[in-house]
């Protein structure tokens, strides 16, 4: 990486909100910042504050009319997101239906006194 790309790295960075929720797609604001110099990102992959994509756009000497903001491609998530998504589906299923029993019983509970 060259000293232009660590010190735009460094900006972008700045400019980001810093807390590594990881909603970008990326595990920190960090990671986040250097693939977005790399133009690996896309500057309104901040899921956090996503109007902050035009300051950086700025920064990496992009210009973007206000108005394309809403027409912009959502960053994609990591692989492993998607392939996590199906079991938590399935376990927030067997939770809902645990509650629904537990609701049930103390509905029974109610009728018989």
């Amino acid at each position: 990486m060259s000293v232009v790309n660590k010190e735009k790295v460094r900006e972008i960075y700045e400019v980001l909100p810093k807390l590594n929720c990881g909603f970008c797609g990326f595990e920190s604001c960090g990671q986040f910042a250097r693939a977005i110099a790399e133009g690996r990102a896309s500057p309104f992959g901040c899921r956090q504050n996503p109007w902050i994509g035009y300051h950086i756009s700025e920064i990496i000497g992009i210009k973007v009319p206000a108005y394309t903001y809403g027409f912009l491609p959502a960053f994609a998530p990591p692989l492993g997101v998607a392939i996590l998504q199906k079991p938590l589906r399935e376990e927030m299923r067997g939770l809902f239906q645990k509650v629904d029993n537990i609701l049930g019983r103390i509905e029974n509970l109610k009728a018989s006194r």
